[in-house]
């Protein structure tokens, strides 16, 4: 996936539609240590949503490309 790729959200029923515009990683808050082993941090897309007119973060798993852009 590259910045500006139309991709629609899998979990849609109505399949919504979105620009990818990166990745975004997070620290794993240190309250949650305890609760997990591996202090990994956790990456996710961030996409343009027009239909909600604003960016928000999707697991990369319930994306996918519907258009690449060149």
């Amino acid at each position: 996936m590259k910045q500006g790729d139309l991709v629609r959200n899998r979990n849609s029923e109505s399949g919504e539609l979105g620009v990818f515009m990166g990745m975004r990683t997070f620290k794993r808050s240190s309250k949650y240590l305890k609760l997990f082993p591996d202090p990994d941090e956790y990456i996710c897309a961030e996409v343009y949503w027009p239909e909600r007119k604003k960016v928000g973060t999707i697991q990369t798993n319930l994306i996918e490309v519907f258009y690449a852009s060149r």
